[in-house]
């Protein structure tokens, strides 16, 4: 008689990889899946068309898991979804080029899945964001929402970014795949998923999240027309599939965190052309009280605030939060 699997472990998994001029960070990326206690997965490596190293460092990958394909460069919403029809596992996962997993996010996410009468979900992990030098800038909210929250999601920052999830395949073929017309597809995706289907926590760390200064997200905030036509190009997505009053929630939501990115990265001009449509009674919490200094006078203290706290983690916080994580035999700087 065979050995018993473990719980979960003889669901296939299915990872997506985009990546786009990532010669430098795509190996790491590759590794982190590969060294998964989670073994039973299939890997689509998908090359948007890179003009560096990357197409020679994916020749190096020796692996009967990992498939490698190319494309024009697309985008990562292309990528992804030139991959999904290929998917033949039970859950399907994403990981950027430039992220990394810890050993056991497939399999803590898998066997929250598994635990569920209806596995048909999203499993999602909490982060530890790093610069583009490896250096802790923060842990994520430990965001604890459990089943079908979709006033949640539409009230909130996101929290379902694609390195953090594992979605049900069934998720696919219900509603749909990313939308190549959007600039913040994966927010998109996820609204129309979280709106038909229930969220899990793992309620551990398990992904290390590169937030780039030369990141998409951060680029688009100096041109305020293209920054904003974005944001509410989500709610336009949004608006047949919600009620008047969700609709009302979601696009209040991404006014204030449109003007909240304004005012993080130095956008202060910006920040203020947005003003005459936010609703101020929405800036709560510790960020929130110092957003209304600039409503109020005009200051803008949330860059050096921010800077500070960065500062902090870096020199204290990462000390102690990578000392524990050696201890498990886990590196939480770059590779």
């Amino acid at each position: 008689m065979s050995a018993e699997r473990p719980a979960g472990e003889s669901a296939l998994v299915s990872v997506i990889v985009p990546c786009y001029q990532a010669e430098n960070v795509i190996l790491g990326a590759v590794r982190s899946i590969l060294a998964q206690t989670h073994r039973r997965l299939e890997v689509f490596v998908v090359d948007d068309g890179s003009t560096d190293g990357t197409r020679a460092q994916l020749e190096t990958i020796d692996d009967p898991r990992v498939t490698v394909l190319h494309q024009s460069n697309a985008g990562a919403a292309s990528a992804r979804n030139s991959a999904l029809p290929r998917c033949t596992g039970k859950y399907v996962a994403f990981l950027d080029a430039d992220d990394r997993w810890f050993p056991e996010k497939l399999a803590a996410e898998v066997a929250v899945l598994e635990a569920q009468a209806d596995p048909v979900g999203i499993a999602y992990s909490w982060f530890y964001a790093v610069d583009d030098r490896g250096r802790l800038l923060n842990g994520s909210a430990p965001v604890d929402l459990t089943g079908h929250v979709f006033d949640d999601l539409i009230a909130m920052e996101p929290f379902l970014i694609p390195s953090v999830t594992l979605f049900h395949r069934a998720i696919f073929e219900r509603v749909g795949v990313f939308d190549i017309d959007h600039y913040h597809e994966d927010y998109e995706f996820a609204l129309r998923a979280g709106r038909l289907f229930p969220v899990y926590p793992t309620r551990r760390r398990l992904v290390v999240y590169r937030q780039s200064m030369q990141g998409k997200c951060r680029k688009i905030l100096s041109d305020y027309p293209a920054a904003y036509r974005e944001e509410m190009s989500i709610v336009d997505s949004i608006a047949p599939l919600v009620s008047v009053a969700q609709l009302k929630v979601l696009r209040s939501n991404q006014v204030r965190s449109l003007f909240y990115r304004f005012l993080m990265y130095g956008f202060g001009g910006s920040a203020r052309t947005l003003l005459p449509e936010l609703d101020t009674h929405d800036l709560s919490g510790k960020k929130g009280i110092l957003a209304r200094l600039y409503v109020r006078f005009g200051i803008n203290v949330l860059p050096p605030i921010r800077t500070l706290i960065q500062t902090f983690n870096r020199f204290a916080l990462q000390f102690f939060w990578e000392r524990s994580l050696r201890r498990k035999g886990i590196r939480l700087l770059y590779e």
